[in-house]
């Protein structure tokens, strides 16, 4: 048998792939989208349009003390304004759930029961699934593996950082299904320089978006401090 991917390795040609899938997902999910921008917008403005007179009659002063504002909580008009949306915009994430999963089983099960062994991420970084000998999984385990996958995202991802820690570099999945990834035949056992740059543009991305985020609320920060609020 070859050596064991290394969890850096996985994660690289894991997130290409999620990223594929969702590159091809979107013109499904489209459609979608807009319905649920629409249905966030339409509650915005039916919510607004019922609070602000709710404030403004608090705001009056007569006969209204502090608390009194706790009306809003149990106000059954604002509770209908809600919970329609709320109901709306669980269907649209049902429904947009079931699609990406439905691409991504098509994509890693075609691409892991191939002769490549490996979905196009895995098979870019010289990565192929096996079973515990080495041999070529067949399509009922590639699916199991696939299904597998489920209790790794409910735990978190905690399932997938076990490919970090135990010994034949093997995720929750892999133990579910008698499966492993491992180096594929010719692969450099050295991270390839594409895989790196692709971790490098990750990295960057989550840190730009952080400090973004600490930035605006410095902003505004010092502009509540200098009266601008």
């Amino acid at each position: 048998m070859n050596p064991p991917a290394g969890f850096w390795r996985r994660y690289a040609a894991y997130s290409l792939d999620l990223f594929a899938i969702g590159l091809l997902s979107l013109p499904l999910l489209w459609s979608r989208l807009q319905d649920a921008a629409r249905v966030v917008l339409g509650a915005a403005d039916a919510l607004l349009d019922r609070i602000f007179p709710m404030l403004d009659q608090y705001s009056s002063g007569a006969g209204v003390v502090p608390w009194d504002v706790l009306d809003l909580a149990r106000d059954p008009a604002l509770h209908r304004l809600m919970l329609q949306p709320a109901a709306d915009l669980l269907g649209l994430g049902l429904q947009g759930t079931a699609i990406v999963v439905a691409v991504a089983a098509l994509w890693f099960i075609a691409g892991e029961s191939s002769r490549w062994q490996a979905s196009p991420g895995k098979h870019w970084l010289g990565l192929r699934v096996t079973d515990l000998h080495g041999g070529r999984c067949g399509r009922g385990r590639i699916a199991l593996r696939f299904v597998a996958g489920a209790p790794s995202w409910l735990l978190l991802n905690l399932g997938h950082a076990m490919a970090g820690v135990t010994p034949g570099k093997r995720a929750l999945h892999d133990y579910l299904a008698g499966t492993r990834v491992e180096l594929a035949p010719g692969a450099s056992p050295a991270m390839p320089r594409g895989a790196r740059g692709w971790l490098l543009l990750q990295a960057a991305a989550f840190f730009g978006f952080v400090g973004f985020v600490v930035m605006r609320y410095v902003q505004l920060l010092w502009a509540i401090t200098a009266g601008g609020y």
